[in-house]
């Protein structure tokens, strides 16, 4: 007898509990030819939109790493001035151009994956990351020209595309022949097994939340150190030029601690926002429990505290889970032994 789960619609035999959602396994084994289960299934499990935002953040995150890491190594081999001329020297601007472009096509390779229209949602990546490139690089003269404002969109659409196309030829999807007939998931029926639309529902993953709770407090706690750590290395060619300066850059380090924090709860989980909050919510509770004796406005640093903890823990706990969805495995049939018939 097949029992079909309804949140995760997988099936099962011989079992009454979900061992993946741990709710209680329904009966419905009403199947349609025509409706084609496994095609619905097979779809993409994540909306257009929702791939499309991760390529964009996933190649502005790694252009802006990768743009740190060239202007590091060229304050510490040529100084200051070298940083300070790469925008208007035309080697500095194509260097930082060809970063941009590796950056979107490690993007949409990775998005292209699994895609059946890999080229077209690598397209659109691109066409967006030109449109933010144009606004992004305002300072450059050489992006204030028509010629780069149209050009820019199309030349990264192209390399989006190719960069889409190839992804979806080496990681091909899955098709209705890869599965075998039993491992179809059955239909479903709207108003009994409706998917799983409360993005908070299921078990909470306490091994993960205490890892990635451990991740963004520690990370946040040692913010000014790893910084210092940082100008230290540097030997004095890192420094800014103001302390506002010096507290903002610990500040980003301090987001991206619990930002990290929050994807490591949320990867391979299906509800990644719940597992994302009570990362903020232990981490709001130790940081303000550990900070409040050491600051004047105790009240005031709680709730920034609290805003901050909660926000990017949640933001992370979702793109952990977007970014890494879980992994099932096939379940194995219990055999009846001696007990068996025929």
């Amino acid at each position: 007898m097949a029992m079909v789960c309804p949140q995760c619609n997988t099936t099962y035999e011989q079992r009454w509990q979900c061992p993946l959602c741990m709710t209680r396994l329904l009966f419905y084994d009403v199947r349609s030819p025509a409706d084609s289960p496994l095609e619905r299934s097979l779809r993409g499990r994540q909306q257009l939109w929702e791939r499309i935002f991760i390529g964009l953040v996933l190649a502005q995150g790694l252009f802006y790493g990768l743009r740190h890491l060239v202007t590091a190594g060229v304050l510490a081999i040529q100084g200051r001035e070298a940083v300070e001329q790469m925008k208007t020297v035309a080697g500095g601007v194509f260097l930082l151009q060809g970063l941009r472009m590796f950056a979107l096509f490690v993007s949409t390779v990775f998005m292209g994956a699994g895609q059946r229209q890999g080229g077209i949602l690598g397209a659109l990546i691109g066409v967006w990351n030109g449109v933010f490139s144009v606004f992004l690089f305002a300072d450059f003269p050489q992006v204030r020209t028509p010629a780069a404002i149209l050009g820019q969109p199309l030349l990264q659409g192209v390399l989006g595309a190719v960069g889409g196309w190839l992804g979806s030829a080496v990681w091909r999807p899955l098709s209705a022949t890869d599965l075998a007939p039993s491992e179809a998931p059955l239909s479903r029926r709207r108003p009994l097994l409706r998917r799983n639309s409360d993005l908070f529902r299921g078990p909470v993953a306490w091994v993960r939340v205490v890892a990635g709770t451990i991740l963004a407090v520690a990370g946040t706690l040692t913010a000014t150190l790893v910084f210092d750590k940082i100008l230290d290395i540097g030997q004095g060619r890192l420094a800014t030029s103001d302390e506002l300066q010096d507290r903002l850059i610990t500040l980003e380090i301090k987001a991206l601690a619990l930002l990290c924090g929050g994807v490591l709860a949320g990867a391979a989980t299906r509800n990644g926002l719940k597992q994302g909050f009570c990362v903020g919510l232990a981490s709001t509770f130790i940081l303000i429990s550990i900070e409040i004796r050491y600051v004047e406005h105790g009240l005031q640093m709680a709730g920034y505290t609290a805003l901050a903890a909660c926000s990017l823990s949640l933001v992370g706990g979702w793109f952990g889970s977007r970014l890494f969805p879980p992994v099932f495995r096939k379940p194995r049939r219990r055999g009846r032994g001696n007990a068996s018939l025929g």
